[in-house]
């Protein structure tokens, strides 16, 4: 062993000291002068800008703890797709960082999310989610007590709580899975035996977005789902549709609705679920003006297709469900339609029926229906045991109307609900700014050019 005087020893002990106290202690000051000094947020919000691939900026930035980062004042925009300005894409008062490991997990203050319009709002989540690289964590967790959701326009805003969630990164793909309440319908109702609705205040939902980087063609998929809780107000289907003017102000629905994209193909839509408390009048009255429907019903829906038809546009490829309404009142010019169009069976009573009476009262209303992409439609009663299998109306104390034997077909439904009487012959649908509606639904593109080609009406 080497002996170690004393001036050694010193100098050893010296060193120590110097490594335990001098050298933490420059390293803390630096960081702290960095951190502090006026330009580190700019550096911030670009580091930040450069791993998200949008532009950033901050009010503050702050460090309680090691492995913690608290952001104030963030605002994410995006380059708009035609260039120019930049987009906005979200705000939040607060963002709280905590990382533990390959795990990262955020909590979010007041984000309010926009977009100028549902098209656009899908075409930066299909770019975001392409072109998100290799992930630095394995999850990212979410947490949010509010958040909001600006579409464009008001009926188009939506505000959500108790967000909570995570993204899971990986080489074949990456899945974001988000759970949420939203405010359920203060009308809202509980179909008779359901017992998926529970007694928490607002529905439990569920967000799902998922892409696929597995095949040769990368696909996204963004699924919302109602989980429990009362039906949601049918409002929250305004990004597709107006849905007051088409179901009425006290519509709910609840259910399961899918877009899928396969690369930078369109998008295609998938819904099962239900539309309750529906107003007729609306629905028949508003878009079809000669003929009458009244009373509240439910749509039940197995499955709908929406997407791409060749030789077609964008359209329904398929729908299947059961139309139910309760008490409520029929147009005699409908119902002849019906029967002459679509070959519905009517009562001998209501075929014998004096013409002056405009409308007819009926206790019960049940139809189920599947529709194919071909165009036909095949018809059944959803009455339930005390009538026939067919019977679709039914009377105060007999049924009034059947469905047709064999299957009806889109070209008849349009008929039915606007009459071509008058039209010239060769003429298969009147083009009405109404009947434009319907021309989305399934029929065969040799058949859909010839109705284009001859058009009647304005």
């Amino acid at each position: 062993m080497v002996p170690v005087n004393r001036p050694a020893r010193q100098a050893v002990a010296t060193l120590v000291l110097f490594g335990l106290t001098v050298v933490p202690t420059a390293w803390v000051a630096t960081i702290a002068w960095r951190i502090n000094r006026p330009g580190h947020v700019r550096d911030v919000e670009v580091e930040l800008g450069h791993r998200l691939g949008l532009h950033v900026t901050l009010d503050s930035v702050r460090y309680p703890r090691p492995g913690e980062a608290v952001y104030r004042g963030v605002v994410l925009r995006h380059d708009e797709p035609r260039g120019g300005a930049l987009a906005e894409l979200a705000r939040i008062d607060e963002i709280r960082v905590t990382q533990s490991g390959r795990e990262l997990t955020l909590h979010l203050e007041n984000p309010r999310l926009r977009a100028a319009s549902p098209a656009l709002a899908l075409e930066g989540i299909a770019a975001r989610v392409q072109a998100a690289g290799p992930a630095a964590f394995d999850r990212v967790n979410v947490t949010a007590p509010t958040c909001e959701v600006d579409l464009g326009g008001e009926c188009r805003r939506f505000v959500v709580r108790e967000v909570a969630g995570g993204v899971q990164a990986a080489p074949a793909g990456t899945t974001v899975r988000l759970a949420y309440r939203m405010p359920a319908a203060a009308t809202g109702t509980r179909p008779a035996g359901d017992t998926r609705f529970g007694t928490a205040a607002g529905t439990h939902c569920e967000l799902t977005l998922a892409h696929d980087r597995r095949s040769v063609t990368p696909g996204t998929l963004l699924a919302f789902k109602t989980v429990e809780g009362l039906p949601l107000p049918a409002q929250v289907l305004a990004p597709f549709f107006d849905t007051d003017d088409w179901l009425g102000p006290k519509a709910t629905v609840d259910g399961e609705l899918k877009l899928a994209r396969a690369g930078r193909d369109d998008w295609e839509v998938q819904f099962a679920g239900s539309l309750h408390e529906i107003e007729l009048s609306r629905l028949v009255g508003r878009r079809f003006p000669r003929h009458r429907l009244s009373g509240r019903a439910r749509l039940s829906i197995a499955s709908a297709r929406w997407g791409q038809r060749p030789g077609q546009g964008p359209g329904w490829i398929a729908l299947r469900g059961e139309l139910v309404a309760g008490q409520g009142s029929i147009g005699g010019a409908l119902l002849d339609a019906l029967a002459r169009e679509m070959s519905f069976r009517l009562s001998h009573r209501v075929a014998a029926r004096d013409r002056s009476l405009a409308e007819m009262d009926f206790r019960a209303l049940g139809l189920a229906f599947a529709v194919q992409p071909n165009g036909e439609i095949h018809l059944a009663g959803a009455l339930g045991a005390e009538f026939p299998p067919d019977v679709v109306l039914a009377g105060p104390t007999s049924p009034l109307a059947s469905a047709p034997v064999g299957a009806a077909n889109v070209h008849g439904l349009i008929k039915t609900l606007f009459p071509v009487a008058d039209a010239q012959p060769g003429v298969l649908i009147p083009l009405t700014p109404g009947s434009r509606v319907l021309l989305a639904l399934p029929a065969p593109a040799d058949a859909d050019r010839g109705r284009r080609r001859l058009p009647v009406g304005n």
